[in-house]
């Protein structure tokens, strides 16, 4: 409680919520009165301190009660477990545009938050203007990092792995508009590593890797997911592969509930099983779900790659882009490149309709499919010409034919800011054992 005195001299009592409410709308009309100070929080997976400092930290919830706009909740290094240790915070609180409210880790890639496959390590709901950096997050009992029904999002330089084995997610955005995942990386189980479904529009994804490996569920499975009744979404310096190294030898297709699922298109009834590490509706690196009303208006597509390897365990997908817009001239791809190893089962590289852009390299493979689009400058690399291609689209130069990715993307402009070595190239390969920036350089070799 806070005590004020009224205009006639008598002492009133307001709540504490009542004062934050004031402040909040006085910030909202620019007319700020002794504006309170951001400030700086610290926990630790044990927790017990007043958070004040870092030889007093306490757990990750205790921060919701004292989060205000423009404060930052900063994690110590530690493996955090338990009820107490994800980041869910309450509905509706939220920051601004100009004071968003920031959970990091001190150190990246030093804090890990593990929902042991029973808690859901990062949920932000009815949460605006949020800030989530530096973490690692992993086994979750649904979504591993999950945006939903919240705006204005930032995700960045985090690694998740490993959702449940159901309709699930690594990193999503669902209900909510202008999110941002940068710099993260994705893989493990999960129907879509990357995804933006049902009203996540402008979504964008801005230099992350995903690698989708498994799940048991039906549904169509893909890397990233770039429309399901959405629209405006965006894709910078994204990589995507596809290797189901995570799937049973046989299994029955399980239903979102869990149970073996009958309710099939083909009016069959029956439950389906598959061998040989079969995959439900397989859709590739980069793909879509459905617009079921108006135009997709998107996806764009920056600077992007996908790629299929001879050592991966893959089964057949319509392409490593595929891309089937609602109407002409909706999607637009700039600058993308999709290999297939020689000696990896054959699929397109290119599977786009109505799609539009320009600079696409494709090496191996199968024809590339461009239905309805409007494409200038695409290389189909054929013997010799297409290791070459793939190795000069990384040179400062930009090359006479096809993709060029030597630069970034931002915000769907290019700038001079040399993309290699890939940013989370060591966290990546801290965790997984793979070095990213090398295995792209040498893919052909």
């Amino acid at each position: 409680m806070t005590k004020q005195t009224s205009g006639n001299g008598h002492m009133i009592v307001l709540p504490k919520a009542y004062i934050h409410l004031i402040a909040a709308c006085a910030m909202v009309i620019g007319n700020v009165v002794n504006p309170v100070s951001a400030k700086t929080y610290y926990a630790c997976p044990q927790g017990g301190g007043d958070g004040s400092s870092v030889e007093s930290p306490f757990a990750v919830e205790d921060f919701w009660n004292e989060a205000q706009p423009g404060d930052t909740l900063i994690l110590l290094d530690g493996l955090y477990t338990g009820p107490r240790s994800m980041v869910k915070p309450p509905e509706n609180l939220s920051g601004t545009k100009d004071s968003p409210i920031t959970v990091r880790a001190l150190r990246d890639g030093k804090v890990t938050i593990d929902g042991k496959g029973v808690l859901q390590p990062i949920s932000l709901y009815h949460n605006d203007w949020w800030v989530v950096e530096g973490i690692d997050a992993c086994n979750s009992k649904s979504t591993v990092v999950s945006l939903s029904r919240s705006n204005h999002c930032i995700i960045r330089r985090m690694c998740g792995w490993n959702a449940a084995d159901g309709n699930t997610n690594i990193f999503a955005a669902h209900y909510g508009e202008h999110n941002l995942f940068e710099d993260c990386a994705g893989w493990g189980i999960a129907r879509k590593t990357f995804s933006c479904s049902q009203g996540g529009n402008y979504t964008t994804f801005r230099r992350c890797f995903g690698s989708w490996e498994g799940c048991h569920n039906v549904g169509p499975k893909m890397a990233f997911t770039l429309f399901y009744n959405s629209h405006h979404i965006a894709a910078e310096n994204c990589i995507a592969t596809w290797d189901g190294k995570l799937m049973r030898e046989s299994y029955t297709v399980a239903g979102y509930d869990g149970k073996p699922f009958t309710q099939w298109k083909d009016g069959s009834g029956k439950p389906r099983h598959y061998s040989d590490y079969g995959v439900d509706q397989p859709y590739g690196c980069f793909g879509m779900d459905r617009i079921d009303r108006g135009p997709t208006k998107g996806p764009f597509v920056y600077g992007c790659i996908a790629y299929r390897l001879k050592s991966q365990r893959v089964v057949s997908t319509p392409g490593l882009f595929f891309m089937r817009c609602r109407q002409p001239h909706d999607g637009w791809f700039e600058n993308c490149a999709a290999l297939v190893e020689a000696g990896a089962a054959d699929v397109r590289t290119f599977n786009l309709t109505n799609v539009d852009g320009r600079n696409l390299t494709a090496v191996g493979g199968l024809n590339p499919g461009f239905g309805k689009g409007d494409i200038s400058n695409i290389f189909r690399g054929a013997g010799t010409e297409g290791p070459a291609a793939w190795r000069g689209m990384f040179r400062k130069e930009t090359p006479e034919r096809g993709a060029h990715l030597y630069y970034r993307y931002e915000n769907g402009k290019l700038t001079d800011k040399p993309l290699w070595p890939w940013p989370m190239n060591d966290r990546i390969r801290e965790l997984t054992g793979m070095d990213l920036t090398a295995t792209i350089s040498g893919l052909a070799q």
